[in-house]
C-alpha cells in the first residue's frame, strides 16, 4: 500500500533541500510529498503536478476529511501542544501548517499520504504544463 508510516516522511529542513527535492521530483515526474520545518513550525506540502496528475474529486474530500479528524484528534489531546492549524487542500496541491511538533506534522502526513500517493487515486492534470510552477 502506499504511502508513510509517521517516521518515513521526508522532512526537509531548510528551503535549499527543499527546492533540491522538488527539482528532483519534475524531474523524475513523481509527486512531492514532505514535511517541512519552518521557524513557526512544521507544514505538511504534498504536489502531484511534478507527476502529471491530481486527486480525483472523491479523494480531495476524502483527504479534507481524514486532515480535520485528524486535527481535531490532535487539539483534543491535551498531551500535544497545539497552535492553530491551517490548510489549503487541491486536486494536485496541498500545505497544511503549522504544526508546533515534528511528531504531530509526521502523524498526520502519513495519514493523508495513503490516500495522495496512491496512484488509483490520481487523474490525469487538469493543466501538465502547470507541472513545475510551484515554488517557494
Amino acid at each position: 500500500m502506499p504511502g508513510y508510516e509517521p517516521h518515513e516522511v521526508p522532512l526537509y529542513g531548510d528551503r535549499e533541500t527543499v527546492e533540491r527535492k522538488y527539482s528532483e521530483a519534475e524531474r523524475e515526474r513523481k509527486p512531492f510529498f514532505a514535511v517541512e520545518a519552518y521557524e513557526e513550525g512544521y507544514a505538511i506540502t504534498y504536489d502531484l503536478l511534478p507527476a502529471g496528475h491530481q486527486l480525483a474529486p472523491t479523494t480531495t474530500t476524502e483527504v479534507g476529511e481524514r486532515l480535520t479528524r485528524e486535527i481535531e484528534d490532535i487539539v483534543g489531546n491535551e498531551g500535544l501542544p497545539t497552535a492553530e492549524v491551517s490548510r489549503s487542500v487541491s486536486p494536485s496541491l496541498g500545505n497544511i501548517s503549522f504544526f508546533e511538533r515534528e511528531e504531530s506534522a509526521r502523524r498526520v502526513a502519513a495519514v493523508i499520504s495513503t490516500l495522495v500517493l496512491d496512484e488509483a487515486n490520481w487523474v490525469e492534470a487538469d493543466s501538465p504544463t502547470q507541472a513545475g510552477t510551484r515554488r517557494n
